[in-house]
């Protein structure tokens, strides 16, 4: 398959922005290719497309990543710099799914009814954004415009009778808790598969941003995206480092052949890592939280946690690394 070898390893390491553009080519041929196959399942079917495209290269990374696991001798208490380059990719593809899908959403006609010639080749928002629309639907209560129903969490997060703090948290972190759990499952059973959830967020998420570009301006697009930057960033960070967690277990599981320790090493790793996800997920629905409820001061706290705490857990390899090079 051709779209399986655009993106490669070895240029993912050299040129991890390169990602980003790459990101938005398959998108886009997985999406038309999608559309004139199966164009009743476009919206899901586009995902799992892309998905098995970059699954090659997830999977030569996550093997990458259980070597370096086990070959290290003196694993330094940073072990999240250890797996940085990982997050770096998984990020980079992140954020070029959504630009695309924010993309397609601004640009793609409403229907693709009186359509002709290359613009038939094109699926309608309507087509490639239709399950995502109904996230979208339950999110904000509405649809076109409309009040449908009642948004997710409207009583414990927005009505002034029921709402509350706690309620509230609770109801955003197990939300996010689910995911993460699909996230570590997917990984597991199917090594990249996280990818395919990462797309479906990423998807719902440039439809939030595609939408606000239609109804008001570019300027209005890219503050929405801005806006989902302070809880974001933990969440897709949390599911990040435990898609790690899975894929690398994975990867060790299908080698079959285990060097001395070898389990031991990365059970332990793979513990630590999904503790981290659990963390920054908790950090991620406090901050979400306190910026529903108006409590600026603790969602600033919050982000202040977020940051000291990979701050922590990766500087203190610049010091292992320097040593290293010294002893050299």
């Amino acid at each position: 398959m051709v779209l399986e070898d655009i993106p490669t390893l070895q240029g993912a390491h050299k040129h991890p922005v390169s990602l980003f553009f790459i990101a938005f080519i398959v998108t886009s041929a997985c999406m038309i290719v999608a559309f004139q196959t199966f164009p009743d399942n476009t919206s899901v079917l586009t995902l799992a497309f892309v998905a098995v495209a970059f699954m090659p290269i997830m999977h030569a990374l996550f093997i990458q990543e259980e070597q370096k696991e086990v070959d290290e001798d003196d694993m330094p208490f940073a072990f999240i710099a250890t797996h940085f380059e990982v997050i770096h990719i998984y990020g980079w593809i992140f954020v070029g799914l959504i630009a695309t899908y924010a993309f397609w959403y601004a640009v793609l006609p409403a229907t693709s009814e009186g359509c002709s010639g290359i613009s038939c080749v094109l699926p309608s928002k309507d087509t490639l954004f239709r399950e995502q629309n109904k996230v979208y639907t339950g999110i904000t209560g509405k649809a076109a415009g409309q009040l449908t129903a009642n948004a997710v969490g409207s009583t414990e997060c927005f009505d002034e009778k029921t709402k509350s703090f706690e309620g509230c948290f609770q109801l955003i972190f197990n939300n996010n808790m689910w995911v993460m759990v699909l996230a570590i499952i997917f990984s597991f059973v199917w090594g990249a598969g996280a990818l395919f959830l990462l797309g479906w967020n990423a998807s719902v998420i440039g439809l939030f941003i595609g939408s606000e570009i239609l109804s008001k301006s570019l300027e209005a697009g890219v503050i929405r995206a801005i806006g989902y930057l302070p809880h974001g960033l933990p969440e897709i960070m949390a599911y990040f480092v435990a898609s790690i967690a899975g894929g690398m277990i994975s990867a060790t599981i299908s080698k079959r052949k285990f060097a001395h320790h070898e389990l031991r090493i990365v059970a332990i790793d793979s513990v630590l890592l999904l503790l981290l996800a659990t963390i920054t997920l908790v950090i991620g629905a406090f901050i979400e939280t306190a910026t529903i409820f108006n409590y600026w001061e603790a969602a600033l706290g919050g982000i202040v946690a977020f940051m000291a705490l990979y701050t922590v857990l990766y500087v203190p390899s610049v010091r292992y690394r320097v040593n290293r090079l010294r002893e050299a």
